[in-house]
């Protein structure tokens, strides 16, 4: 694999003196490699300018003004400009000098122009500058001859006025990208004598590379630094660990054989009749605490630890087993970070979840998502009913799921690397047959999540990530696994009226009452139908009770409920 910023460094080389402006976005706060040694960009853009003979090298910024980059020639006349300008006269004054080569750098641009680009001050300053090189003599014998030149630093092109660079024939845009894996590789080499408090560095360098992954060289450096001045040795996976998420124990550093011996029970307990997701889901788990997961990939630790994919009816525990997989991994339902999808439908829905461009109403605030999980990188990540999603918004989900990682709109990577994704959806719910056998129920959930995303949503390399993680949840047709729900549900509610009032209920779940509470229930509608047949015939009685009654629920009475020709509720 090349080295990106070397094509990036040898492409200014090449364009300086050639192009009279020269803008240079991107990642341009780091440091960079030449000849051996790492410096940061003005020193690269100097000793670039030193090579190809410009003697005459300057930087200028609103704060400073113009400096000699070559320390001992001293400084030229400094100023502060609070605008552009003086700046562009004085590029009107070197551009077009064919007696001596001059190279200019241009920093903090953002700072130079007025917040109105269009302004009529900054209208004639680029128009005078336009103007001036468009109208300088062409000499034909001189065509060899290198050029003085400006070299403008923004972090994005946008901060510029576009009348500096479209259409322009003298100018040109070089995008610094951050490091790849050879340059952050041939960096951590490079650096690694300083790396002596890493116990397990040469076991690990390669995972160590894998999780530099968006950073760039700067923020390594600072890692480095960190390692550097740790009191005592330690592995690579817990000083990195130490390092992104303060001194807390990974709740994935936690999860013991003891503790994963007893998930199948967990999820049972809390998601009823859905045994065959509970064993996918817990392969899953149990791959990711070993490390196992995504194994084809080179890059490891950079992926989530888990993908899911729950497909099937509504109502039958799809979300409820991502809140129960949050329970047991992070022990706390609050770390389960929900987007229901049906609310990023339209256009440019995928900025909500990495934030607005610069400029735009909201920048500052940054994404919902990107925010999220820098809030809470150990998390479960549940997008609900996918299929109501922009399209647009898949690209993300495919950076996520391939590299695991998002870049907001301030330029902030985002690591997904400690979480679960699990996406849900009732794609074919309509149309699957609940009184097939499971097995094809189970089959034909799959073959229309693949319809849908191979000829639908032409997406077939989401499919890729999933792999075989698409998990269909089966229908609730079996009477007694409709009971058992319907008694788990009718729990739950009785459980945050005693809460509440401090009372107790004492419940006769016979068969009479479950037939009454479920008698509304369709099995083809899905499972919430037995849900909504429960809030009727159930929590509505219930409630109008509470509300008649309220003055005579004090701390510690007891409620009898029970059905003969009526639901009953009698105070003991």
């Amino acid at each position: 694999m090349s080295s990106n910023f070397k094509n990036e460094i040898d492409q200014v080389f090449n364009l300086v003196g050639i192009k009279q402006i020269l803008i240079v976005e991107g990642n341009v706060d780091d440091i960079y490699e030449r000849n051996g040694k790492y410096i940061n960009m003005h020193n690269l853009f100097n000793e670039i300018l030193g090579d190809k003979g410009y003697h005459k090298r300057f930087k200028f910024d609103k704060f400073s003004g113009f400096n000699r980059l070559v320390n001992d020639e001293g400084r030229i006349d400094t100023f502060k400009s609070s605008d552009s300008i003086e700046l562009f006269s004085r590029l009107q004054e070197i551009l077009p000098n064919n007696d001596e080569l001059v190279g200019v750098v241009v920093d903090y641009t953002n700072y130079i122009f007025s917040n109105d680009a269009t302004s009529e001050e900054d209208q004639m300053a680029l128009t005078a500058l336009a103007k001036t090189l468009k109208e300088v003599n062409f000499d034909i014998t001189e065509i060899s001859k290198l050029k003085s030149c400006a070299i403008f630093i923004t972090k994005q092109i946008n901060q510029l006025p576009p009348e500096m660079y479209l259409n322009n024939p003298d100018a040109a845009i070089i995008t610094f990208s951050k490091p790849n894996r050879n340059d952050r590789k041939t960096f951590i080499n490079t650096v690694k004598s300083k790396l002596s408090n890493m116990i397990d560095l040469f076991e690990e360098i390669e995972t160590f590379v894998d999780y530099t992954e968006g950073w760039t060289l700067k923020e390594i450096s600072h890692f480095v630094r960190y390692v550097a001045n740790q009191s005592s040795p330690e592995m690579f996976k817990e000083i990195m660990n130490n390092y992104l998420y303060g001194n807390n124990v990974s709740p994935w550093m936690e999860l013991t054989q003891d503790k994963l011996s007893g998930i199948d029970a967990f999820l049972k307990g809390k998601v009823i009749g859905q045994d065959y997701v509970v064993d996918k889901v817990v392969s899953v788990i149990k791959r990711a605490a070993l490390g196992l997961s995504g194994i084809a990939s080179s890059e490891l630790q950079t992926k989530p630890k888990g993908t899911l994919f729950f497909v099937g009816p509504t109502g039958v525990g799809k979300t409820e087993m991502a809140k129960a997989i949050t329970k047991f991994l992070f022990g706390d339902e609050n770390n389960l970070i929900r987007f229901d999808m049906s609310e990023y439908g339209t256009e440019n829905a995928d900025q909500k979840l990495i934030g607005a461009p610069p400029g735009y109403v909201g920048f500052e605030g940054g994404g919902q998502l990107t925010n999220a999980v820098k809030a809470k990188p150990f998390s479960v990540v549940l997008f609900d009913e996918i299929e109501k999603a922009n399209p647009k918004i898949f690209d993300k989900f495919l950076q996520i799921l391939e590299d695991g990682r998002l870049t907001d709109n301030t330029g902030k990577t985002v690591s997904f690397s400690e979480t679960i994704i699990i996406f849900t959806s009732n794609i074919g719910a309509a149309v699957v047959n609940p009184d097939d056998d499971e097995e094809n129920v189970r089959r034909n959930f799959i073959s229309k999540v693949q319809e849908y995303f191979s000829n639908e949503l032409n997406r077939p390399e989401i499919l890729g990530r999933i792999g075989n993680n698409i998990v269909p949840f089966a229908f609730i047709k079996n009477a007694e696994l409709q009971n058992n729900l319907s008694v788990q549900k009718i729990k739950q509610v009785l459980k945050r009226v005693e809460e509440k009032y401090l009372i107790t209920f004492e419940t006769k779940f016979d068969d009479k009452f479950l037939k009454y509470v479920l008698k509304d229930a369709d099995v083809k509608r899905g499972g919430r139908d037995i849900i909504n047949s429960i809030e009727i015939n159930f929590i509505d009685p219930l409630t109008t009770f509470i509300f008649e009654n309220k003055s005579k629920l004090q701390a510690g009475v007891t409620i009898m409920v029970s059905y003969t020709t009526k639901l009953i509720f009698q105070i003991k």
